[in-house]
């Protein structure tokens, strides 16, 4: 039975399907359980923080109940654990490549919450001193995939942030409490983003 999921599961991820209708799905990491929060989290040397993988714009009804991705870190720190909040099967590792894919519990889907995100994993890290990144982008092998609460495959882009004065970079960043990320919203257009990803 185990086989059989994780097959289903490559499956519904791997597979090239119709994409859905929603091209404004977004993607994005803060420092908050609602989904609602900072792109600059300043732990203290040795201090542990978690991160939340978001996703938002699912439209009336929407939701998932499956997503794959990959995450680029370059500040001096350790993964102390990472949770599937969707509840379901997950395959591979956020921080090597070719990335993380995971799946709702039976999938099932999971719904916004009344701020119309849904919170899709969470991070524990250990920051040891050197400030840097944590990069949201797409999986290597299925792209900046997001299965819908249909299970139609439809692709996610990401909230682009300036972080460490470079625009484009699509995370969080971690630097001492004393240290400074500048870290603003960077407004793009979601077709232009998307469009880095197709």
């Amino acid at each position: 039975m185990k086989r059989l999921l994780v097959a289903l599961a490559i499956l519904a991820l791997a597979v090239p399907a119709l994409a859905g209708q929603n091209p404004d799905i977004a993607a994005y990491i803060v420092d908050n359980a609602t989904g609602i929060g900072n792109n600059q989290v300043c732990p203290a040397v040795n201090g542990m923080f978690n991160v939340y993988l978001c996703f938002d714009n699912f439209g009336e009804g929407g939701g998932t109940i499956g997503c794959a991705f990959l995450w680029t870190r370059t500040f001096s720190g350790f993964r102390l654990s990472l949770t599937n909040l969707l509840g379901g099967l997950t395959i591979g590792d956020p921080e090597v490549a070719p990335g993380y894919a995971m799946l709702s519990a039976s999938s099932l889907p999971v719904y916004p919450n009344a701020d119309g995100i849904v919170v899709a994993a969470t991070a524990m890290y250990m920051y040891i001193g050197t400030p840097g990144t944590l990069v949201l982008g797409p999986h290597g092998v299925d792209g900046a995939k997001v299965l819908d609460a249909n299970g139609v495959a439809d692709y996610w882009c990401v909230h682009s942030v300036v972080l460490n004065g470079s625009a484009g970079h699509f995370g969080v960043c971690v630097a001492p409490p004393d240290g400074d990320c500048a870290s603003p919203v960077e407004r793009a257009t979601w077709g232009s983003i998307k469009a880095l990803y197709r």
